[in-house]
């Protein structure tokens, strides 16, 4: 516990608070987030990284038959995963910690202090279930390697001497990643690929509008528009020689 530290600002204020019964015990500690677990009545951890939650846990977990408390919005006081300033817009990390949120995350609480060490507490304004997106950049990024696209909303690039074999994951279930774009764009002329699989390299069928598993690109130019919608990836547009397709 050396590197945990209490908050220098208490919570104050009215807080919207609601009681939950942990879905486990070790683990569920005070300032975490949480999303619901098996029903409305159970919390449960959310390590699915950057994806809407319930609210903070007010207390630690003692027992899977006693309630917690899971500030839902207001201020409170939040675990973080690493370094954070004051008034920065916050998400969640895989342990349920708040780091920072950058674009097309969805926002869980807003510091009200900052500090720079993994595990510190701090206090926080929680939005929970009123989570908004950071809206994306105009910046690009520029894939030059076979590899994952990662998902975060954005635009990015692809491009390189040679056709490139990019993967995606499938958006999160529970449509904890619903409403996240990705604009992707061929910036050479070969035929990239981008097929979603899941983490262990696993393609899933008809993840892509219910109907394919693969996007390909023929021009510089071609483009594809993804948005997460409950648990596949639909196409918004698609342009020039870019072509949906079960691979």
């Amino acid at each position: 516990m050396a590197n945990i530290n209490t908050e220098s600002k208490g919570p104050k204020g009215v807080n919207i608070e609601e009681s939950l019964i942990p879905s486990g015990s070790s683990g569920y500690a005070r300032g975490l987030a949480v999303t619901y677990g098996t029903d409305p009545y159970h919390a449960l951890l959310n390590t699915t990284p950057a994806s809407a939650c319930v609210g903070l846990i007010a207390e630690d977990a003692v027992a899977t038959t006693e309630a917690i408390s899971v500030i839902e919005f207001g201020q409170t006081v939040a675990q973080v995963g690493g370094a954070v300033t004051a008034l920065q817009p916050l998400t969640n990390n895989a342990a349920g910690q708040l780091v920072p949120a950058t674009a097309g995350q969805p926002v869980i609480a807003v510091a009200l202090e900052g500090t720079s060490t993994a595990g510190d507490y701090i206090c926080v304004f929680v939005v929970g279930l009123g989570a908004f997106a950071l809206p994306a950049s105009d910046a690009v990024t520029h894939l030059t390697g076979a590899g994952a696209i990662p998902v975060v909303g954005g635009t990015y690039g692809i491009g390189s001497a040679a056709a490139l074999a990019m993967t995606l994951l499938p958006p999160a279930a529970a449509n904890a990643q619903d409403g996240t774009r990705l604009f992707i764009v061929a910036e050479t002329a070969h035929a990239h690929t981008i097929s979603v699989k899941t983490a262990g390299g696993v393609k899933v069928a008809n993840s892509i509008n219910g109907a394919g598993d693969t996007v390909t690109f023929a021009a510089i130019g071609d483009c594809v528009e993804l948005e997460a919608v409950g648990g596949i990836w639909v196409v918004r547009s698609l342009v020039g020689g870019a072509a949906v397709s079960e691979v």
